[in-house]
Parts: C-alpha cells; sequence; structure tokens
C-alpha cells in the first residue's frame, strides 16, 4: 500500500489523474468530441509539468533533501523520475499533434504552456520562478487547471459554459491550501499564501469554506447527487485534521480526491 502510494504521490500521477478526471468529466458531460485525447493529454501533460518542477526543487533543495520525504525519495529514484518526465513529456507532444488547433486552442495551449515554464523554472531575477510573487503561486496554479479544462471546449469550437469556471478555479484553489500549510515552514515569507495570511487553524476553514462554494456552484449547474455529501466529507477529512510527517502520503490522497471526486460527479450527472 503504502509502494502504491508513493509511485502515485511521489511521480505526481495521482494529482495527474485528478486533472484527468475534471477534464474527462466536465468534456463527456457536455458532449465533446475526442475525450479520451483530451484526458490523455491532461495526464502526461500535467505530470510532465509537475515533474519539471519538482526537478528543479530537487536541485534547489538538494542539502536540505533529508528533511523532506518526497525530495529525498525523488532522489532516490532520480533515474526513473528523468524517465517517467520524458516518456510523459513525449506522450503530451504526440498528443499535441492531434488537438484540432485553431485561434483559441493554440492561444489557450500556449498560454498554459508559458504559466508552467515560468512557474517551473527558476529565473535569473526573480529566483524560484514567478511562483515567488506574492499571491502568485495559487493563482497561477488554479488558472492553469482551469485553461486545461477550457481547451477541449476552445478546440471543439463549442461554447464554453461560463458556470464552469468559478467551480474549477475555486475548487483547485481550495485544494492547495493544506499543501500551503504544510510547507509553511518552507515556503518564503513573502509568497502570502493562505496560511502566511491567517495561520494554519484558520486555514483549515478558509480551504473547507472555499471547497464547500465550489461544490454549491456544482449542485446549482447539475442538481443534487449522492456525489456531493461524500466529496464534501473527503474534503473536510483533508482540511480538518492537522497534516502528519507519518500520515504524509495517505494525506495528500485525500488533499486531491475532491477534485477527483468532482470530475466524476459531472460524468454522472
Amino acid at each position: 500500500m503504502r509502494l502504491t502510494l508513493s509511485i502515485l504521490i511521489y511521480t505526481n500521477s495521482w494529482v495527474a489523474l485528478c486533472v484527468t478526471s475534471l477534464v474527462y468529466g466536465i468534456s463527456s458531460h457536455f458532449g465533446l468530441q475526442k475525450t479520451e485525447l483530451f484526458a490523455l493529454w491532461s495526464f502526461t501533460g500535467t505530470v510532465s509539468a509537475y515533474q519539471l518542477h519538482r526537478l528543479f526543487r530537487l536541485k534547489q533543495l538538494h542539502y536540505t533533501v533529508r528533511s523532506n520525504r518526497r525530495l529525498l525519495w525523488m532522489q532516490n529514484t532520480y533515474t526513473f523520475q528523468i524517465i517517467w518526465f520524458t516518456i510523459n513529456l513525449l506522450g503530451c507532444l504526440i498528443c499535441t499533434l492531434y488537438i484540432p488547433m485553431n485561434r483559441e486552442s493554440a492561444f489557450l495551449i500556449g498560454l498554459n504552456g508559458v504559466i508552467v515554464l515560468l512557474y517551473a523554472l527558476p529565473l535569473p531575477l526573480i529566483g524560484n520562478g514567478i511562483r515567488n510573487f506574492p499571491f502568485a503561486k495559487n493563482i497561477l496554479i488554479s488558472l492553469s487547471w482551469m485553461i486545461i479544462i477550457l481547451i477541449p471546449f476552445a478546440a471543439s469550437g463549442s461554447f464554453i459554459p461560463r458556470e464552469i469556471l468559478p467551480i474549477v478555479f475555486t475548487a483547485v484553489f481550495a485544494q492547495i491550501i493544506p499543501f500551503d500549510s504544510r510547507d509553511l515552514i518552507y515556503d518564503p515569507k513573502l509568497l502570502f499564501t493562505v496560511p502566511q495570511l491567517f495561520g494554519i487553524q484558520a486555514s483549515k476553514y478558509i480551504g473547507l469554506g472555499l471547497l464547500i462554494l465550489a461544490l454549491s456552484f456544482q449542485t446549482f449547474l447539475l442538481g443534487f447527487h449522492w456525489m456531493l455529501p461524500f466529496t464534501i466529507f473527503c474534503g473536510a477529512v483533508g482540511h480538518l485534521i492537522s497534516f502528519k510527517i507519518s500520515y504524509q502520503l495517505r494525506q495528500e490522497f485525500i488533499w486531491e480526491l475532491p477534485l477527483g471526486l468532482m470530475g466524476l460527479w459531472f460524468f454522472l450527472a
């Protein structure tokens, strides 16, 4: 069990599966074409983006890596991480060749690529990418997820339901907050994450409140479904239970789970 969770979490495959669930669920719900292609593109692209960021962080934190289980695991499996990154990057590029390109889809793919590169790559003037700008980290990640959801609509030339934008942005922003609480002692003081501004205890309720707000938007759009109370329960477990190093893998699994469940809800509705 621990090995399975380690592979899912530390290779960024679990977060990629949650992105894929949202893409596939929303695209299927609105009857878009080539949903499997966009799902595969989302998975490989998400793994590539997160792996790129983690590999640069591993290099930067080489001397403190033993205090961080994820970075230690990545250091011990460095060759595998490079291979996994390369496979998914190639897969993403191949999928991109089959995505119907028009002005809107090309713009969104390019914009998301710029966000990922500026977020992941260290730049001479600003250090560890634009994620070090005040308030930028959560906004950039949420915006990137939202753009990924929009690309299938743009590529299909379909009308984009505006209701899904606040759902995705708010839910992703909410689910980043537990990670910010975990990283509070490592993040630069001027990052201005929610835990830095309001403290870890208040952030638990802010994050859960934002998730419930996103689920309220989704309920308004789709109607009530049995997935609603289950997703709220998983969100409450993830947000309200304090982070413990010994349960890190299971907690990170739960932190991302509501996003995957929201995608499943779209698929089932």
